[in-house]
């Protein structure tokens, strides 16, 4: 049978329009040509210059072997996924949690307009078994199934595929870290798909296939289901105070990087003077979940706790770099005409030697970090109770730190994800030619009582909540402590008789 050429272009016309425009087969990722990949590798390597000590968890030969065999394999374009994950897995040898690749701003959301969002949360327990706790429209996977394996391979071989292109000190943050961008570590992993396939135990071993839900109807469940840390972060004001209990108070906060430092000082005043009205003889402090932020802000609590001198941090050096003062200059371009002198505020960033000091020279900040004691109209002088888990980390890690070392009260929980000695204040660059982001440390910080690389605060009693626990939304950790705190005020009036 003959068909006419005109017929057969038109028929090839149509099946490139029904290509580009099902989004089941557009992935939305434009190419990089190799020029442009070589251009941003070479960028990175400046960057990572700016690093106080990159090569303190790899050897540097190792290091350089790793890197030479990512620059010979740019031998192709490649896509933006693609190509974040050469950059990502250079990143990541650092051993840095501040110092992380990112995908182009709008990536995921793209891939979401076109191919659906991942409609599951997943939970990765520090013993790496992965499980079901939330899903965002119904389906029948039921909550609290343990996954056994995603697209016909293990839950160790998944985690073995993207354990590269993560940047973390500790796996149990790593496990955070999972847990809060499964999405994008399946896109990692898998490359472009509307759907998962997923083996599961529940009562009985069942697979399934798990479509992505629409972008919009996902969009809006993520606005409906924003939780109360959420929205307090995002009005800066990640910080909250109640009373739980008769004579037991708690003090929530989410991060330390309150927007306005006036209002935060004035909610601790407000807090303590309440807490002192109300004759709270016990008060929880939480910090789980917290990120971080900066130090400073932190020992303004500190200072109605205690009544002697402490520090927020032992040691501090800061790596000058043309990296680091550029990413200043092109931000306040009127610098490189003014040299307007600068005072060190909370923030603790020594724009002074940032822009003047010689290239590859480091700055003692340790000064900074010492607080003198600090008289408080409302002081409390009851027990104190510090609550942490495996997500408290950088600023938060350095809060448990601080109030361990000085002996503050008791910790509950499991041990941070942030370590005693570790690298931050990152600044953040867009590789000009893929997009990709790159945050890079300038700056290695000792924790108080810091020991060595790698290790964590660990609590004085161990708390980690269980898969159901989790799902059941119960914060069983808080209870815990308030039976902890009941045993404790009892013995307390036993010995006083």
């Amino acid at each position: 049978m003959i068909i006419s050429y005109k017929i057969l272009f038109s028929s090839i016309l149509l099946l490139i329009f029904i290509f580009i425009q099902n989004p089941a087969f557009a992935q939305n990722d434009k190419l990089i040509s190799i020029k442009k990949q070589q251009k941003d590798l070479k960028r990175l390597k400046l960057l990572i210059e700016a690093h106080p000590d990159p090569y303190t968890q790899i050897p540097e030969k190792e290091f350089k072997k790793k890197w030479k065999a990512i620059e010979s394999s740019l031998n192709q374009p490649l896509t933006q996924l693609e190509f974040f994950k050469k950059i990502a897995s250079i990143v990541a040898l650092i051993g840095d949690g501040h110092s992380s690749a990112y995908l182009p701003r709008n990536w995921l959301k793209k891939q979401r307009k076109a191919l659906g969002a991942f409609a599951h949360e997943f939970h990765l327990t520090n013993d790496n078994e992965l499980f079901v706790i939330k899903n965002f429209e119904d389906d029948e996977l039921p909550l609290k199934s343990k996954i056994l394996e995603i697209n016909n391979i293990s839950v160790d071989s998944f985690l073995n595929k993207i354990d590269p292109y993560i940047s973390y000190e500790k796996t149990n943050f790593r496990n955070t870290i999972i847990d809060n961008d499964i999405e994008k570590y399946l896109y990692l992993a898998f490359g472009h798909s509307d759907s998962t396939k997923i083996k599961y135990i529940s009562t009985d071993t069942s697979e399934m296939l798990l479509r992505n839900m629409d972008y919009k109807k996902w969009k809006k469940f993520q606005k409906d289901d924003k939780e109360e840390r959420e929205i307090k972060i995002a009005k800066g004001e990640p910080y909250d105070y109640k009373e739980v209990k008769k004579g037991v108070g708690l003090i929530s906060i989410f991060a330390f990087s309150a927007a306005d430092f006036q209002n935060y000082k004035i909610f601790l005043n407000k807090t303590f003077k309440k807490i002192k009205k109300d004759s709270i003889h016990s008060l929880i402090i939480d910090i789980r979940g917290n990120y971080g932020g900066w130090p400073k802000i932190a020992s303004k609590l500190f200072h109605y706790i205690s009544d002697t001198h402490f520090k927020t941090m032992a040691k501090s050096t800061l790596k000058v770099s043309y990296a680091y003062r550029e990413s200043f200059l092109s931000r306040y371009p009127y610098l490189r005409s003014h040299k307007p002198s600068f005072r060190q505020r909370r923030h603790f960033l020594n724009f002074e030697a940032i822009l003047r000091n010689k290239y590859g020279t480091f700055v003692d900040e340790s000064l900074f970090f010492n607080e003198a004691p600090e008289k408080k109209q409302y002081e409390f002088s009851g027990d104190c109770y510090l609550l942490i888990n495996r997500d408290s980390y950088s600023a938060a890690s350095s809060f448990a730190a601080t109030f361990q070392c000085y002996q503050m009260g008791v910790i509950i929980g499991e041990e941070t994800g942030g370590t005693k000695i570790f690298r931050a204040n990152a600044f953040y660059e867009k590789l000009y030619k893929s997009g990709i982001i790159v945050g890079m440390s300038t700056t290695k910080m000792y924790n108080t009582c810091y020991d060595k690389e790698h290790e964590g605060i660990k609590p004085h009693i161990e708390y980690t909540p269980s898969i159901l626990q989790i799902v059941s939304d119960i914060d069983t950790q808080l209870y815990y402590t308030l039976s902890v705190i009941k045993k404790i005020q009892k013995l307390k009036a036993e010995e006083k008789q």
